[in-house]
Parts: C-alpha cells; structure tokens; sequence
C-alpha cells in the first residue's frame, strides 16, 4: 500500500463506472491509476478525485498498474475552477507537466515548484496569464537539466 499526496492532472474515463487518472506525486512523480468504480453515484470517491485538486492518495498495486483505494481532498482549488483565466492557465499547466515528464521520476523540487504554482493560481489575482505560464514553463525546464535560453533558441530555428 502507498500513501501519497498529489495533484490531479487529469482524468479520462476507463469503462462504465471507472476512471484513469494521471497524477503527480509527491513520492512517486507522475504516475497513471486506475479509480474503479468512482462514476457510480453513490461512490465516497467521486467528489474527492476531480482535475486540478490537491489530494492524499491511498494506493496499491494491481497487476499492471496502480489502483485507487481510498482519497482525501486537501485543496480543491474552488478560486481556480471559478475563474475562466485561472482554469485555462491550470489546464495549461497541468498539460505541460503531463507532457514534460516521461514516467516515474520523483522529484522534490518539481513537486514543490507545481503544488506552489496551483497554490498562488489560486490565491492569487492572476494578471498576466501568460507570464505565469512563462514563468512555471521556465522553471521546469530548468529543473529538467535544460537551459531555458538556449530552448529558445532551438525554438527559434522551427
């Protein structure tokens, strides 16, 4: 069984009554799992498990992957999912990251830089929706190993 926080990316239907997460973890980086049986109307996991929440997740493993046993919500981040601009900004996000990181890789200062970054969308008065943006993708690559500048300048060429 593993005990995680973690921040819901974002969730795509898997059958009938059960959902695949894609999530970042506080000790486990980005992981997919499976929610069984949480679209079912009486499921006590429904409400705990939606995109773009701050979450503790109790899991443990299946055959071949890593299953939903139990969640507790611990921010649902309610100014971001008010707010269009906040929304779109954490949905870019959240993308990005999903993107950027290939699988399983736990990394401390990555979990700090994203749990800050929903934090201050969502205390926050977001003016400029593409310098935060700017500023996490920044970030992220550097704490990647890669040099901002000279990304850039790679994207310049295309």
């Amino acid at each position: 069984m593993i005990k995680t926080s973690a921040i819901i990316l974002k969730s795509t239907d898997l059958n009938e009554t059960g959902k695949t997460l894609t999530v970042y973890s506080e000790k486990l980086g980005k992981i997919t799992i499976q929610a069984k049986g949480v679209k079912k109307v009486e499921s006590k996991l429904r409400g705990h498990i939606e995109s773009i929440s701050y979450v503790q997740l109790i899991l443990i493993e299946g055959k071949n992957s890593l299953i939903l046993k139990d969640a507790f919500l611990l921010n649902q981040f309610l100014n971001i999912k008010k707010d269009l601009k906040k929304i779109t900004t954490a949905k870019k996000i959240a993308d990005l990251i999903d993107e950027a990181m290939a699988g399983e890789e736990k990394d401390e200062d990555i979990w700090k830089l994203i749990l800050e970054t929903f934090t201050m969308l969502d205390v926050g008065n977001v003016g400029n929706v593409g310098n935060v943006i700017m500023t996490f993708e920044k970030k992220l690559i550097n704490l990647l190993g890669y040099d901002s500048e000279h990304m850039r300048e790679i994207e310049n060429l295309y």
